[in-house]
């Protein structure tokens, strides 16, 4: 099933190493879908698989990314290989890819305290009641592995910091 409402649809990509969190809005305050792709084998290969059957099945206007290239953003290089597949798969699509530094992210998130990713999880599932029962746990920073769902709160961070910076944010208490 393709959907084609292209207009306003705000699709954010935040790559792990075991695949990618995504999340896809029609404006700050309504995710019409989200979820997290895990791939086992040939990582990049089924990665870039999977984001495009999310171009193909959404068409969406925008695709969101967290800058991957610069300090101090610490990436393999393999993810950061596939963050600029998937940009120019996009954009031959005419798809805009804004690319956001994780400080552009916290300072979105400033009015709310929140400064780490974990807490902009929090913020993120006080706003948006559909993402509380998905929070993950806190990370120990004494080697526990990352909750994979954390990689699905990022890219809505991403998607209500586009929304932000588009001036496209929505007021929750306005409404």
């Amino acid at each position: 099933m393709t959907i084609h409402r292209s207009e306003g649809l705000v699709l954010a990509i935040h790559p792990t190493s075991r695949g990618f969190g995504w999340a896809l809005f029609e404006n700050p305050m309504l995710p019409v879908d989200w979820g997290l792709a895990t791939v086992k084998a040939e990582r990049s290969v089924r990665s870039l698989a999977r984001f495009v059957r999310l171009l193909d099945r959404y068409e969406p206007e925008v695709v969101v990314f967290e800058e991957f290239e610069e300090r101090p953003a610490r990436r393999y290089e393999r993810i950061r290989e596939l963050c600029e597949d998937m940009i120019q798969l996009a954009n031959a699509r005419g798809m805009r890819t804004p690319v956001y530094s994780r400080e552009t992210v916290r300072s979105c998130f400033a009015h709310t305290g929140s400064k780490t990713r974990h807490g902009i999880a929090l913020s993120i599932a006080d706003q948006i009641e559909i993402f509380r029962h998905r929070l993950p746990r806190e990370r120990k920073r004494w080697g526990e592995s990352e909750d994979v769902r954390q990689s699905l709160f990022d890219a809505v961070a991403l998607a209500l910091t586009h929304f932000a910076i588009s001036g496209k944010a929505e007021d929750p208490k306005a409404s």
